[in-house]
């Protein structure tokens, strides 16, 4: 994935040359004159209506009536496990069985367990990821959004970092964005607001123009292979095709299941760790969890859920 953040710029591919250049501690600069943007190839728009939210799939991909709700994933489980069609899915046929237990289930526990102990340390701290409220039902199905008072995107995860940093000693610090303890708050948090559809209000300027940026990030190549995010997951690309082990699914609705406890790597996982994980196979430079970078890709996902619930917790 590629991001417009100033520790990105210009990581794109130049050409074997340039390369070599940069790892003799050159410049190489594709503008004309001080301060002009490096040169950066960009993946064919697919030209997404964010107003649509996950309908928007229907002349993305087509594979939302495969998708949308359980009934009709059931109607079309017997895809799963076959290579031609189980993308089509989405991998939501995950979320089929909920009674299964797996680690995802035990992190809400724990979570709840941390929410309980961080208030008993901090009254405010549940009246802080409420945003005022001590109930958090349905809340998560709002984020991102814009704080006025912080003059930024909050993710649920830089919520999360944000109310922790208030508590008293050093257990409000071990909540970092990214870190196992975020995670599994905010995997209890957001599996309160299970089933809800997802509402980020594009309709307030900072969010439309966060998604914008994102939107760029979607789109511009990055790193020694020179991809891009859409490289995978918009039509006329690998999407719907092998890529090693791995089929790519459209990006739609994707957002609605973070985070999720990765199978692979065994772990608990947010979005922005999946963005970061990306980039490590992309070879480029992974950011960290809550670079504004990665603030605006999440928005751009998250928009691509809107109206589809949140699934949590969830395995992939």
């Amino acid at each position: 994935m590629s991001l417009h953040s100033s520790r990105l710029r210009g990581r794109g591919r130049l050409g074997f040359a340039a390369l070599l250049a940069a790892a003799a501690g050159l410049s190489v600069a594709a503008g004309s004159g001080p301060g002009a943007e490096p040169y950066r190839e960009r993946h064919p728009d697919a030209r997404i209506d964010p107003s649509r939210g996950v309908e928007g799939d229907l002349e993305f991909s087509g594979t939302l009536p495969y998708w949308r709700t359980p009934e009709v994933l059931e109607r079309n489980a017997r895809f799963a496990g076959s290579p031609a069609d189980q993308w089509k899915l989405n991998w939501k046929h995950m979320d089929l069985d909920r009674a299964e237990l797996h680690p995802g289930h035990l992190a809400v526990d724990e979570g709840e367990a941390l929410v309980a102990r961080l208030a008993a340390q901090d009254a405010g701290f549940r009246a802080c990821l409420g945003e005022g409220a001590a109930d958090l039902r349905g809340k998560a199905a709002t984020y991102p959004k814009h704080d006025a008072a912080l003059g930024r995107i909050v993710t649920v995860e830089g919520r999360i970092e944000q109310c922790a940093s208030r508590v008293p000693g050093d257990a409000g610090k071990a909540l970092r964005q990214g870190s196992p303890a975020n995670n599994k708050v905010s995997v209890y948090f957001k599996s309160l607001s299970a089933g809800v559809p997802i509402r980020v209000d594009i309709g307030q300027a900072p969010l439309m123009e966060a998604y914008r940026r994102g939107e760029r990030s979607f789109y511009a190549k990055t790193g020694q292979l020179n991809f891009a995010c859409a490289a995978c997951h918009v039509p006329e690309s690998i999407m719907g095709h092998k890529l090693r082990g791995e089929t790519p699914t459209t990006p739609f609705g994707d957002a609605a299941h973070y985070p999720t406890y990765r199978t692979p790597v065994g772990a608990l996982e947010s979005i922005q760790e999946r963005f970061a994980r990306c980039h490590g196979q992309m070879r480029t430079q992974p950011l960290k969890p809550g670079d504004p970078a990665y603030v605006d890709l999440e928005v751009f996902m998250t928009v691509l859920s809107n109206g589809y619930p949140v699934s949590v917790p969830s395995a992939r």
